[in-house]
């Protein structure tokens, strides 16, 4: 497996060089990257200015390993105003054309959000009609769509049989789950995931949670890796199980307070011993 992590965790006032520099020296063989959510990487960006980018990576020595957005919390592919929704397939059909200019084969999209206004039965009808229409066009540029399992946060998809229905119904081999291990806390258990959904899988943002300390203050329950209640023995084996292969990659959701730079060392080790098994 490949180890990876998102440029917006680059800290703030770095420059992408300086950042790239840094996910190398800390062992990382590859950077996420966030369409919209970093400057250096908005939907404003040019071709030429995204190839510039992809090589800026590459002299590194990293590979882009996804193009990913946060961009879908505010035009969500299930948003009931026409425009809304059509702002959001806009963004996901402009991560398909980066990852092909970025030498990558994966994007990341938020399938759709559940709210008391927008009842679930709108949003898996829009949300299929959405990622069918994306698989499409990544199937056109030889790229996968990955839907993310944000369940214990949009309330949509709620458990991995009810994801497996969902990709079933887009029935392209084009759309997949980008599985998150700290999204499910809520509503079951990561290695039960895994092994549901395994040939499904584009991705895999790994994270830690605390489940018990719930949403009662302004902190995340998201932790390091090993410090919180996902069970990362379980999570292994399920890979193996499942013969997931491919890209692990890093989402700290709450920057180190102080040296700003030990959090990619930290998450970097750590990966390591979840690769190996030696838990």
């Amino acid at each position: 497996m490949k180890k990876s992590i998102g440029d917006s965790m680059i800290p703030k006032g770095w420059s992408f060089e300086q950042g790239l520099e840094l996910i190398k020296k800390a062992g990382y063989d590859g950077v996420e990257l966030w369409l919209g959510d970093v400057p250096w990487f908005h939907m404003k960006t040019s071709d030429a200015e995204v190839e510039v980018l992809r090589r800026k990576v590459e002299n590194a020595g990293l590979v882009v390993s996804n193009v990913s957005t946060g961009q879908h919390w505010t035009y969500p592919l299930s948003a009931r105003d026409p425009s809304v929704r059509a702002e959001g397939i806009q963004i996901a059909e402009r991560q398909i054309e980066t990852a092909v200019l970025l030498k990558t084969d994966a994007i990341l999209v938020v399938p759709g959000l559940v709210t008391e206004e927008v009842p679930y039965n709108e949003v898996y009808s829009r949300s299929l009609d959405a990622v069918q229409q994306l698989g499409e066009k990544a199937g056109r540029a030889n790229v996968k769509v990955g839907c993310e399992n944000n369940n214990c946060y949009h309330r949509f998809l709620m458990t991995p049989r009810e994801f497996l229905l969902f990709l079933n119904d887009a029935n392209s081999p084009h759309v997949g789950i980008h599985l998150d291990t700290g999204n499910i806390h809520d509503t079951g258990f990561a290695e039960q995931w895994i092994e549901i959904l395994g040939p499904r899988i584009t991705r895999i943002h790994v994270k830690d949670t605390n489940v018990k300390r719930g949403h009662a203050d302004e902190r995340t329950i998201t932790t390091n890796l090993f410090l919180g209640d996902v069970n990362w023995r379980a999570v292994h084996d399920a890979m193996a199980k499942v013969g997931y292969d491919g890209w692990l990659i890093a989402e700290p959701e709450c920057r180190y307070r102080y040296a700003l730079d030990q959090q990619f060392y930290d998450w970097s080790v750590a990966m390591n011993r979840l690769i190996s098994g030696e838990l």
